[in-house]
């Protein structure tokens, strides 16, 4: 099995198990007010598992992937969907800088990777 089909897997199983937990009445009563934003973490929740889908797909069907976009690919497929765990939690963060940068980056490395991928498909 390739790396990013293990990766894809591991992507869907935090989506599945760990991101709800935080949506549990039980996790609001044991950190009360940790939870900022339910939306932006049913968006990560769904990214992950959508990443996690993607990735899986990439490493079955479009074998061999070159170094150079496989390392923009984990970055993206990781990075994006970490930006709407983190912004349910702090939602005030994305008018800082940086974190704008780092947003930028995560979504530039995706698009560039499958840009990629798909003239190498064709």
């Amino acid at each position: 099995m390739h790396n990013l089909t293990r990766l894809g897997i591991l992507e869907i199983a935090f989506s599945a198990v760990i991101v709800p937990l935080f949506l549990f009445e039980g996790a609001g009563r044991l950190f009360p007010g940790w939870l900022k934003d339910r939306k932006q973490l049913l968006q990560a929740h769904l990214d992950y598992f959508f990443m996690g889908i993607l990735l899986i797909l990439a490493g079955t069907v479009l074998q061999p992937i070159p170094v150079w976009i496989t390392g923009p690919l984990v970055v993206g497929s990781l990075g994006n969907p970490t930006v709407f765990l983190v912004n349910s939690f702090t939602p005030n963060l994305p008018q800082r800088p940086i974190y704008r940068a780092l947003i930028l980056l995560s979504c530039g490395a995706t698009a560039f990777a499958w840009a990629a991928l798909g003239i190498r498909a064709i």
